[in-house]
């Protein structure tokens, strides 16, 4: 039967490590188990990242939703998803040239997203980097705030390939950026909620083709596209 699992995540000699090795942490994420690391990075270094993100936001016009460039960007997607069909409201934040946006920038974002890369790499054994491969996949880092005021995903999922685990790093804290709102899973007929598992500085780990959805972020306020408000999490799609 699959569980919501949680370790403590470890660097050792600058690489990221979970209670268990790495092999035993895919088999269980591979059997539907949802785990849960806590600590991965200091919760002021992804205050810092997240409100860098929010600034550099401000600063460039938002670009149409549902577009599709491999550039840096960001947009507001809220509505009926043409693609998964499923209800969304939330602000996307895209680094496809992640090297590209200015320098500072760029160092907050690469301490992160670079040091994530090594270990989905070495936890799935694909060799995915920022530059398309012969099959012409990459990774995509992208920051996704659902904002205060009703910032949610509905039910979907995604196809196993090339992916094999998702990431979900939380970057905004609980009873203070936000007070509700949280990535829940189906697992053999169940919800799995991590509402009271995942805050700042910690890493859901899950089996990419598990169908999950973000329950509604702080519903009961004005929503404000312009605010840092709301739930921040940063994932590293591969595709």
């Amino acid at each position: 039967m699959s569980r919501l699992i949680e370790q403590r995540a470890r660097w050792m000699h600058g690489q990221l490590q979970a209670d268990c090795p790495l092999t035993d942490l895919f088999d269980r994420v591979m059997s539907r188990d949802i785990v849960v690391l806590h600590d991965v990075f200091p919760r002021a270094q992804l205050a810092q990242l997240r409100d860098e993100v929010h600034r550099w936001g401000q600063r460039f016009d938002k670009k149409p939703p549902q577009t599709y460039v491999d550039e840096n960007f960001h947009a507001i997607e809220s509505g009926i998803s043409p693609r998964q069909k499923t209800p969304h409201n939330y602000h996307a934040y895209n680094f496809n040239q992640l090297p590209a946006v200015d320098r500072s920038l760029s160092q907050i974002l690469s301490a992160v997203f670079e040091p994530l890369r090594v270990f989905q790499n070495r936890l799935t054994g694909n060799e995915a980097a920022l530059e398309r491969n012969a099959l012409g996949q990459k990774l995509h880092p992208q920051i996704i705030q659902y904002p205060a005021g009703g910032g949610m995903f509905g039910r979907h999922q995604h196809p196993l390939e090339p992916q094999r685990v998702g990431l979900i790093l939380g970057i905004s804290e609980r009873g203070a950026d936000f007070n509700a709102g949280a990535t829940h899973f189906e697992v053999d007929g169940k919800d799995i909620g991590t509402d009271f598992v995942h805050n700042i500085g910690d890493m859901i780990l899950f089996r990419f083709d598990v169908p999950h959805w973000i329950t509604p972020v702080d519903p009961d306020v004005p929503i404000d596209y312009s605010s840092a408000r709301g739930r921040w999490t940063l994932v590293l799609p591969f595709y």
